[in-house]
């Protein structure tokens, strides 16, 4: 009997995330190359919930996390990754001005939007970033690219942290996706 309630109990908790949307979903993914490097284009839609964006509205940050890595398709699980990179972008309300940014913190650049719809666009618009130098990848070999992104809770307020980790609402992110890069 017990069994039955904790099952009954687990399922209750979880099946509400399971049956709602992904909130972050990698949409499209190009690699080019570019000299002697490998570039990557990427769209990637964002559906934040109502307790993310409400706080977005009070001032609080929102840091993006893109996972990339490079591997081997033939692979062994022991074998390291050629190219494992993380690149951060941030989403930030400014009050006094009522304009949204998106800065891209490995570049230092940053762009203002009059609405959040536009710059939430902005925030999944990946252009030329740099994933792996040429020489890096043997000759004849295959590779994919995966990549995933999230909401990185570490770079929230650290008295909202406590809450994030607790809550389903902050644990946002896309499942992996992955693509062949022919060199």
């Amino acid at each position: 009997m017990r069994q039955r309630y904790s099952l009954l109990l687990v399922l209750t908790v979880m099946l509400p995330g399971l049956l709602r949307a992904e909130p972050i979903v990698v949409q499209q993914v190009e690699t080019y190359q570019q000299g002697d490097r490998y570039l990557l284009d990427a769209v990637i839609h964002f559906e934040f919930n109502e307790t993310v964006l409400e706080a977005l509205e009070h001032g609080v940050p929102l840091t993006i996390e893109l996972q990339l890595q490079v591997v081997r398709k033939e692979a062994w699980f022991w074998e390291p990754d050629v190219v494992n990179l993380r690149r951060y972008r941030v989403l930030r309300f400014h009050a006094l001005t009522r304009l949204y940014e998106v800065q891209d913190l490995e570049h230092n650049r940053s762009q203002s939007f009059a609405t959040r719809d536009i710059a939430i666009a902005a925030l999944g618009e990946i252009q030329s970033l740099p994933v792996v130098d040429r020489r890096q990848l043997v000759q004849g070999e295959r590779y994919e690219i995966e990549i995933r992104a999230s909401l990185d809770i570490e770079s929230l307020p650290l008295t909202l942290r406590p809450l994030a980790y607790l809550t389903a609402d902050w644990n946002l992110s896309s499942r992996w996706h992955r693509y062949p890069l022919t060199p």
